[in-house]
């Protein structure tokens, strides 16, 4: 095989930048499209020049001439549909984060790994050019040994693209039930760039608050990674009268890791709040600035489409991994249940809550 055929599942509004990346890969197709709005799935196909289009998941699974889905629906749903994915024998990517409790995710990793099919938790943060640049410097040694990291997220009322209320709705239920929709779906994110460019955690601690009722900010989350005296941070914030600038979402990210010779800083990410240099260097008294760097967010989702073909038909390693996403869903719900309980939590071993939702199925 030297071209893969992809099915998408579910058209939402950040399902554009997934089929860009396929749109721009030689190696990859997309075949068919498929969502619950009829009307979504016809457009999305068009869009892209798709010919076949379906509201019935099970009608694109059925089709053998598709190698691989991409799963992009809400986070509920990954479940089913990527254990129903794995019996019809396709390769899976899947949208983040796999799943809302240890349970589910252990049951995902176990059909994973015993299909012998690629599967990738679709995270297009750790495929970033600029925090890609800042993981090779800290790898490089050029901030000497790091000790801490620190992550600012930032929300505004106004900004970025339109985002249509369906695609608010379930993020707001998943928010009722506990499940924030800045600290959890997005927190993913956040956490899976503390693994990348430190490593493991190993404990959490967290304060959750809210400035509005709904979104769930301010809040203030700590960490401590294993195995050394290395910690990091990350502040959510809300500004409810603040326009952020972005082609994106409403809100932007930065990020510091700190070392025993220098800093490295990554200035943006999904929006474009501060200027300059998207990644900076402070280490023999003096700043490099690397202003040559590709800063459009959208790159992050352009490597991670490429990193499903090529593990699909290079053998390499899929990021992130089954086994990792479970990890760093390990640490999500921590996290959430750090600021519930107000206490200090330890990963090794820790399972959270039983989502109600698999009790009621």
């Amino acid at each position: 095989m030297n071209m893969v055929r992809v099915g998408i599942i579910g058209c939402g509004r950040i399902s554009d930048l997934h089929a860009a990346g396929y749109l721009k890969n030689p190696r990859a197709k997309i075949s068919a499209v498929c969502d619950a709005d009829i009307g979504k799935a016809k457009e999305k196909a068009h869009e892209w020049g798709v010919e076949t289009y379906c509201t019935d998941y099970s009608a694109l699974l059925a089709d053998s001439t598709i190698d691989a889905v991409d799963i992009i629906t809400p986070q509920r749903s990954h479940e089913v549909l990527a254990l129903k994915a794995i019996e019809a024998g396709k390769h899976v990517s899947i949208q983040k984060p796999m799943t809302v409790d240890m349970n589910s995710a252990d049951r995902m990793v176990a059909a994973a790994g015993a299909s012998g099919k690629v599967f990738k938790l679709a995270e297009n943060y750790v495929f970033y050019p600029p925090l890609v640049f800042a993981k090779r410097v800290i790898d490089d040694g050029l901030i000497g040994e790091p000790t801490s990291m620190r992550i600012k997220f930032i929300s505004g009322s106004s900004g970025g693209w339109d985002v249509p209320a369906s695609a608010w709705n379930w993020r707001i239920d998943e928010h009722i039930k506990g499940f924030g929709m800045q600290t959890f779906d997005h927190g993913h994110h956040m956490w899976s760039v503390a693994w990348y460019l430190m490593g493991n955690v190993e404990r959490v601690s967290a304060w959750i608050d809210s400035v509005d009722g709904g979104i769930d900010c301010p809040a203030e989350i700590m960490w401590k990674y294993e195995g050394a005296p290395k910690y990091g941070s990350c502040d959510y914030s809300h500004a409810t009268e603040l326009h952020i600038p972005s082609r994106y979402y409403a809100n932007d990210e930065w990020f510091e890791v700190t070392g025993s010779k220098g800093i490295v800083m990554v200035t943006r990410c999904t929006g474009n709040v501060c200027s300059g240099a998207p990644v900076r260097l402070f280490r023999d008294d003096h700043w490099t600035e690397y202003l040559d760097i590709d800063s459009d967010w959208a790159s992050g989702f352009k490597g991670s489409t490429d990193n499903f073909i090529s593990a699909i038909l290079d053998g390499d390693a899929p990021m992130l991994s089954a086994e990792r996403g479970r990890e760093v869903l390990r640490m999500d719900l921590a996290i959430q249940e750090s600021a519930r309980t107000r206490h200090e939590i330890a990963l090794a071993g820790f399972r959270g809550p039983v989502d109600s939702a698999w009790a009621e199925e």
